[in-house]
């Protein structure tokens, strides 16, 4: 296990080539990933939408944060979660947001997210 990891974007041949060209033509995805000796060791997503009422301003939505059940512990959600704020940045999002389960809340707290308001779902038949 390295002492130093990699936090990198997601590349084409990282995945499957269909999924990855249809979430790069869609622009508003990012992707970002650790490698370990080159294997793919935890990653994260984003997607970015525009707020019609902010007058398009663009808010991230972080999601899917893995980690390698063997890599906990290391700081490596952290590395994520930074790197996909830098993107978030980058592509001149007003703010970052999640959802995340109650266990979860510590973790994210730490990484500087606050907790505001209350998610809502309903899932759909398919």
């Amino acid at each position: 296990m390295a002492t130093e990891f990699t936090v990198r974007p997601l590349q084409a041949s990282d995945y499957d080539k269909e999924q990855f060209k249809r979430k790069e033509e869609a622009g508003s995805y990012r992707t970002v990933v650790i490698e370990d000796g080159g294997r793919i060791i935890a990653t994260a997503a984003m997607v970015i939408e525009l707020k019609f009422i902010r007058g398009c301003g663009k808010v991230g939505h972080i999601e899917d944060v893995v980690v390698d059940p063997e890599y906990r512990g290391k700081r490596l959600g952290a590395m994520l979660i930074d790197a996909l704020v830098d993107a978030a940045r980058e592509a001149g999002c007003y703010k970052v947001i999640l959802d995340c389960a109650e266990a979860n809340v510590g973790f994210y707290t730490k990484c500087g997210l606050t907790r505001k308001e209350v998610q809502m779902v309903r899932y759909l038949d398919r």
